[in-house]
């Protein structure tokens, strides 16, 4: 059987798709290498760049929504010094879930999920009513 040139010439290469995707380790072993040391984003608030060390460590030592931590001593300082008017007490009790909350706080409509609701949930919607 006798093929034709032109075949026999492209039967030899390797295709070759025409899309290239960057390599993913290299580029970020060179951002890692490039900038190893932390800073603020350009359009960070105020606070955060001002003291973005604590910044950080409250960022790395838990819960971020405890109130204590929230507040950097310089930050504490002006919110007293300018009367501070409105909310909780500093002595308010922070929860972790909901459900510590009492009931009147989680036993709403929104929270509350019917048994046939739960059942299209977990069926994907599959199971719909008609």
């Amino acid at each position: 059987m006798l093929l034709r040139p032109t075949l026999r010439l492209l039967a030899q290469q390797a295709y070759k798709p025409s899309i290239r995707f960057p390599d993913r380790s290299q580029h970020q072993q060179q951002q890692h290498s490039a900038g190893s040391e932390l800073h603020p984003h350009p359009a960070a608030p105020p606070e955060i760049v001002k003291d973005f060390s604590h910044f950080q460590e409250v960022f790395s030592s838990g819960p971020h929504f405890h109130p204590e931590k929230l507040q950097s001593a310089s930050g504490s300082a002006s919110a007293s010094s300018s009367g501070g008017g409105g909310g909780a007490s500093s002595g308010a009790e922070v929860v972790e879930d909901v459900h510590d909350l009492p009931p009147r706080f989680w036993k709403t409509s929104s929270l509350l999920i019917e048994e046939d609701e739960m059942e299209l949930i977990m069926s994907g919607g599959a199971s719909s009513r008609a």
